[in-house]
């Protein structure tokens, strides 16, 4: 056999066999990051009649620096009146609370308002921690906007963890 043959069939053979361990590598690799997840949760307002809620995705990136996690949905109010009695008071305002945790401690935090009754918004941020940590889990949830007053945590609602796939 001609020596530049022998090269190009051993090259041919190298290329298969490389794209064949790559193949393999790709599918055993975790389906966690890169793959969105969905979520969705919902509160009730003081009145039993407004329904604040959210719908979105979440991102984990898979390769950076920082771990980072996209989060993109949309959030509405709406007026919700299926044969209930409505009370006639004012709702607090409300805000979406979502939190990225490093096992059990937050590394982030991103508050979004929720818009007036009847109105929707988009939204769209990343969550990071620092090179050390990594991004376990978020939360959301809908919760009242308060003014500072003592020590005393926001009231939230529709509290829900989302993960990425083990």
């Amino acid at each position: 056999m001609h020596p530049t043959r022998t090269r190009r069939t051993a090259v041919r053979t190298a290329l298969v066999v490389l794209t064949a361990v790559l193949a393999v590598f790709a599918a055993a690799a975790p389906a966690s990051a890169g793959a969105p997840i969905g979520f969705a949760t919902e509160a009730l307002g003081e009145d039993y009649c407004t329904l604040y809620s959210t719908a979105g995705e979440a991102e984990w990136a898979e390769i950076g620096v920082e771990p980072t996690v996209n989060v993109t949905g949309k959030a509405w109010t709406s007026f919700h009146r299926d044969g209930r009695i409505c009370l006639g008071v004012e709702p607090h305002d409300r805000h979406l609370e979502v939190v990225a945790y490093d096992k059990d401690a937050p590394v982030d935090v991103e508050y979004v308002p929720m818009p007036e009754r009847d109105n929707g918004i988009e939204y769209a941020f990343a969550l990071t921690a620092d090179e050390t940590a990594s991004i376990d889990y978020l939360t959301v949830a809908v919760c009242r906007t308060e003014p500072v007053t003592g020590t005393q945590p926001p009231h939230c609602d529709g509290k829900i963890v989302i993960a990425p796939p083990a």
